[in-house]
C-alpha cells in the first residue's frame, strides 16, 4: 500500500512540477516587462523574451507581412479580381444614387467641408487661382511659338477647313454686296473718293452719276468674287496668315500690356460665372439629374475600371511608396506590453492553457514512471 502511496504521491508532484514549468515558460515570454537588476547585476531572463526582443520582434513582422503575405503580385491579383470590380462598382452606383436623392448647393458642399463663408471663399480662391495659372502658363511659354502649343489635331483641322472659311468669307460678302447697307456704303465710298481729290475729283463727279457708278461697281465686284480664282486666292491668304501666326512667339501675340489686360479679364470673367446666384445656389442634383443614367451606367463602372487597372499596374510601387515594413514595425511600437500580451492571449489563450495542462500530465507519467523505477533500484 505504501508502494502506490509513493507512486501517487511523485505523480501529483511531477504534475505540479510539469504545470508550473510550463506555466512560468509562458510568462516569461512576457514578464517581467522591465530588467530588474540586483546592484549592477541583471537578474538572468529579465526582461521577458518578447519585451527583450520587441524591435527585432516588430521588425521581423512587418518584413514577413510584406514579403510573404502582402505582396504586390497577391495585390495586383486581388485589384484583378472580376468579383471586386463588380462590388465596387455596385456600391459607388449606390452611393451615388443616395447623394442624387438630396438636394446639395455648391455652397452648402463648401460648408459642409469645413469652408465657413463658402461661396465668398469659392470665388476668391477659384479667381485667384485662374489668375496666377495663366499668368504662369503665359510666362513660362512665352518664348514658346504657337505651333508648339497648338495641338497637331487642332491645326490640322483648320488647315483642312480653311477652304470652307474662304468660301464662307466670300460667301458673306456677296450677300453683303448685295445688301442695302452695303450699297449704302459702296456709294459712300465713291463720294469721299471724289470729294478727297478736289478739284479733280468735283469735276470727274460732273460727268459721272455716283448712283449708276455705285451700281455698276457692285455688279462688277459681285462678278469678281464669284471667279474661282477670287477663292483659290483668299485660301492662299488664309493659309499663309495663319502658318505666319503659328511661327510667332506666344510672347509676341501677348505683349506686357495686352498680359495685364487679359490677366483682369480673367479674373473678372471666373469672378462673374461663379458669382451667379443661380448657378452656386442651384442644386447640383438639378445639374447632374439628365446625366444620371449615363453617369450610374457607364461613367462609374468605367471609373473603377480604370482606377483598379492603374492600381493594378502600380500595386508595387504603392507598396513601396506606403513602406508597409515600417509602418506595420511602427505601429507594433506603439502597442503597451500589457496590450501585447493581451492579444497573444486573446487570440492563443486556450492553447496556452493546454500547453501548461500538456506539462501537468508529461509530469505525472514522468511521476509514475519513477515511482515504479524506484520499486527495482
Amino acid at each position: 500500500m505504501n508502494i502506490w502511496i509513493s507512486i501517487l504521491v511523485m505523480m501529483i508532484i511531477g504534475g505540479f512540477i510539469g504545470m508550473m514549468t510550463n506555466f512560468i515558460a509562458i510568462r516569461m515570454l512576457f514578464r517581467p516587462y522591465k530588467a530588474i537588476f540586483i546592484g549592477k547585476w541583471r537578474l538572468p531572463f529579465t526582461p521577458g523574451l518578447i519585451p527583450k526582443r520587441r524591435d527585432e520582434l516588430a521588425q521581423k513582422i512587418g518584413q514577413v507581412v510584406t514579403e510573404h503575405l502582402l505582396t504586390g503580385d497577391m495585390i495586383q491579383k486581388k485589384l484583378q479580381d472580376e468579383g471586386l470590380q463588380v462590388g465596387l462598382v455596385e456600391t459607388a452606383q449606390e452611393f451615388f444614387k443616395e447623394k442624387m436623392a438630396l438636394e446639395t448647393t455648391p455652397t452648402e458642399l463648401a460648408e459642409l467641408a469645413g469652408f465657413q463663408n463658402g461661396k465668398e471663399r469659392l470665388v476668391e480662391w477659384v479667381s485667384n487661382k485662374a489668375v496666377s495659372e495663366t499668368e504662369r502658363f503665359l510666362n513660362e511659354k512665352e518664348a514658346t511659338k504657337l505651333e508648339n502649343l497648338i495641338p497637331d489635331a487642332a491645326d490640322a483641322f483648320l488647315t483642312k477647313n480653311l477652304a470652307g472659311f474662304s468660301e464662307l468669307g466670300i460667301t458673306r460678302a456677296s450677300d453683303y454686296l448685295q445688301s442695302d447697307a452695303g450699297k449704302k456704303q459702296l456709294h459712300l465710298m465713291l463720294e469721299t473718293f471724289f470729294e478727297e481729290h478736289g478739284k479733280m475729283g468735283s469735276f470727274a463727279k460732273m460727268f459721272l452719276n455716283v448712283d449708276s457708278l455705285t451700281e455698276k461697281a457692285q455688279r462688277e465686284l459681285e462678278k469678281l468674287l464669284k471667279r474661282p480664282e477670287m477663292k483659290e486666292a483668299l485660301e492662299n491668304l488664309l493659309i499663309t496668315e495663319w502658318r505666319q501666326l503659328l511661327e510667332k512667339n506666344l510672347g509676341e501675340l501677348v505683349s506686357s500690356e495686352k498680359k495685364k489686360a487679359f490677366l483682369q479679364q480673367v479674373e473678372h470673367e471666373a469672378r462673374g460665372f461663379l458669382e451667379n446666384e443661380k448657378w452656386l445656389n442651384r442644386p447640383l442634383q438639378e445639374n447632374l439629374a439628365k446625366y444620371e443614367q449615363q453617369i450610374v451606367e457607364y461613367f462609374i463602372p468605367y471609373g473603377v475600371e480604370r482606377l483598379l487597372a492603374f492600381a493594378s499596374d502600380h500595386s508595387g510601387d504603392l507598396l513601396n511608396r506606403l513602406e508597409i515594413a515600417a509602418l506595420i514595425e511602427s505601429q507594433i511600437a506603439t502597442f503597451s506590453l500589457h496590450e501585447m500580451e493581451q492579444i497573444v492571449i486573446s487570440i492563443s489563450g486556450k492553447e496556452l492553457k493546454m500547453i501548461t495542462y500538456l506539462g501537468g500530465i508529461l509530469g505525472g507519467v514522468i511521476g509514475i514512471v519513477q515511482g515504479i523505477l524506484a520499486l527495482w533500484i
